[in-house]
């Protein structure tokens, strides 16, 4: 699960306040890893979405007001000054929400989790795309092995959502840098996460290894799979990084 040990909040402050730094004075730069978007584009997407989650805190665990939150979303003329304010005014109100208190979400049948669980899904969205905006302005920074293996679970947790899956497998990932392991199955339906350890007599159809950075972009489509060391079905591995919905 999720955020057991990290301080989500603590690293969406830290890292908001990096993405700020990045994106000054290079809105017209092109974001690599987001093929045909520009800094520009990135700013006015990270402040969509906090907009959004600010206006779906703010609802109580109802249904955002859509028009409330798109009007929330305007940066205005000054893209970075307009991101600073919706971005302070997301951290004040998640900050201050209780951390039990209900929230509307997509992750999950029941369509309402806690603050704590919005808390950990918009720190991971605000470390990847940071790392987009240092990426593309030449200055990209690594990310703690504990703050990345934190949201490969957080991906595998909350991503694995697609159509049916052909055949049966299970696809092991390791990171080299940091006590952590998942491992992903299929019996034919969607893959999903194995909650409990896997024993080591059963031997995986794959296995992906790298640091916990390198298994975080993996999955987040920012890192070629040649960026990491693939023991038995390479085929598996680039069938199961193509097939999460990532929207």
């Amino acid at each position: 699960m999720p955020g057991m040990s990290i301080d989500h909040m603590a690293v969406l402050e830290a890292y908001s306040a990096s993405f700020t730094s990045a994106v000054e004075g290079a809105l017209d730069r092109p974001v690599p890893s987001c093929p045909g978007w520009t800094v520009d584009d990135l700013v006015e997407h990270v402040a969509e979405v906090q907009a959004w989650w600010t206006t779906a805190v703010l609802a109580k665990g109802e249904y955002p007001d859509e028009e409330a939150a798109r009007r929330a979303a305007d940066t205005g003329p000054d893209r970075v000054a307009g991101w600073r304010e919706i971005n302070a005014r997301y951290l004040a109100v998640q900050q201050t929400y209780p951390a039990d208190g209900p929230v509307w979400t997509w992750w999950n049948e029941a369509r309402c989790d806690t603050a704590a669980a919005l808390a950990s899904r918009q720190a991971h969205e605000i470390v990847v795309h940071c790392w987009d905006a240092r990426n593309a302005v030449g200055a990209v920074e690594p990310i703690p092995a504990d703050i990345a293996a934190d949201g490969v679970g957080e991906f595998l947790e909350r991503f694995l959502r697609g159509g049916e899956w052909a055949r049966p497998f299970l696809l092991r990932l390791a990171a080299v840098d940091a006590p952590a392991s998942w491992s992903v199955a299929s019996t034919g339906g969607a893959p999903a996460l194995v909650a409990e350890e896997v024993p080591e007599a059963i031997v995986p159809d794959a296995v992906v290894r790298g640091t916990a950075e390198q298994l975080y972009l993996l999955l987040w489509r920012r890192l070629p799979v040649s960026g990491v060391a693939v023991e038995g079905d390479a085929a598996l591995v680039a069938e199961f990084l193509a097939w999460p919905g990532l929207d």
